[in-house]
C-alpha cells in the first residue's frame, strides 16, 4: 500500500497534509449540514407534539420515513462529494508539489541541465521559471 501511495504522490508529506486539510473541511461542512437537517426534523417533531398531535399518530411515522430517506440521500451524496473533494485535493496537491519537486531536482545540479527550467502547463508557481533560468544563466 505504501509503495502504491508513493507512486501516486510526488511529495507524500506535503500532499498528505493538503489532502488532509481538504478532508477536514469536508468533514466539518458535512457534519454541520447533517446537524442542520437533524435539527430540522427534531424541531418539526417537537412542533407537532406542541400542537397536540399524539405520539402514535401516522404523521410521526411519515416524518420518520422522511428522515430515513433524508439520511440515505445525505450519506450517498456525502460519499460522492468526498470522492470529488479527494480527487481535486490530489489534483491541486500535484500542481503544488510537482513544481517543488522539479525545482529541488533541477537546482541540486543546475549546471548539468542543458535545457532551461520549465514547469507543466497547469502547474502553480509558473513565475518561478524565469527566476531559476536567470540564476542558471548568471553562474
Amino acid at each position: 500500500m505504501a509503495r502504491q501511495l508513493s507512486s501516486i504522490l510526488i511529495e507524500p508529506k506535503l500532499q498528505g497534509r493538503l489532502i488532509l486539510y481538504f478532508v477536514a473541511v469536508f468533514i466539518l461542512t458535512t457534519t454541520s449540514f447533517y446537524a442542520t437537517g437533524y435539527f430540522f426534523f427534531w424541531r418539526l417533531q417537537q412542533k407537532a407534539l406542541q400542537v397536540g398531535i399524539p405520539k402514535g399518530h401516522v404523521f410521526f411515522e411519515f416524518l420518520g420515513n422522511l428522515k430515513y430517506d433524508f439520511d440515505i440521500l445525505f450519506f450517498a451524496l456525502g460519499a460522492v462529494n468526498f470522492l470529488i473533494i479527494f480527487y481535486f485535493g490530489l489534483k491541486v496537491s500535484h500542481r503544488i508539489a510537482g513544481p517543488f519537486y522539479k525545482m529541488k531536482k533541477y537546482l541540486s545540479d543546475i549546471h548539468s541541465h542543458p535545457e532551461p527550467f520549465a514547469l507543466r502547463k497547469n502547474d502553480f508557481f509558473k513565475d518561478i521559471e524565469p527566476l531559476i533560468n536567470k540564476i542558471k544563466s548568471e553562474k
